[in-house]
């Protein structure tokens, strides 16, 4: 990063503002928010920036829980250029506008593999192979 993106980026927002941004996505961002989603994450848009990193996210999770399927699908295809419409408040006004189906209006959540909400299969059938069993016999 240059010194003058850089004292740009800090001249534009608090400090407040700079410290979270720098924080959760370790590069020095402004634009003009556009929208927030139902999990909290919000939306900005720079015209000034190159091509690619005009439209970005900033995530609602702390650094550390950050997962790419925290971005409801209608959000990850603004972010994209899939589409220029910028998505509703909510997925039920979403699904009104873009006249889908009823089911399709879920509420968005994360991937949750690797923790403990996590779905687990129930297994009925008996194993295969059976465990060993390591007792100790005496030798003679």
């Amino acid at each position: 990063m240059s010194l003058a993106r850089f004292l740009k980026f800090t001249l534009r927002q608090s400090p407040r503002q700079n410290f979270e941004i720098f924080r959760k996505l370790d590069d020095a961002k402004w634009g003009k928010l556009v929208g927030v989603d139902e999990l909290g994450n919000r939306y900005y848009y720079n015209p000034e920036e190159r091509y690619g990193r005009e439209r970005w996210c900033l995530p609602a999770a702390s650094k550390n829980d950050l997962d790419a399927s925290q971005i409801p699908p209608r959000w990850h295809s603004w972010l994209h250029k899939v589409t220029d419409e910028v998505p509703k408040a909510t997925a039920a006004e979403d699904a009104l506008a873009l006249q889908r189906p009823k089911w399709m209006a879920y509420p968005h959540y994360e991937n949750y593999t690797g923790t403990r909400k996590a779905n687990v299969t129930y297994n009925t059938m008996r194993p295969k192979v059976s465990a060993w069993d390591h007792t100790v016999v005496d030798r003679l």
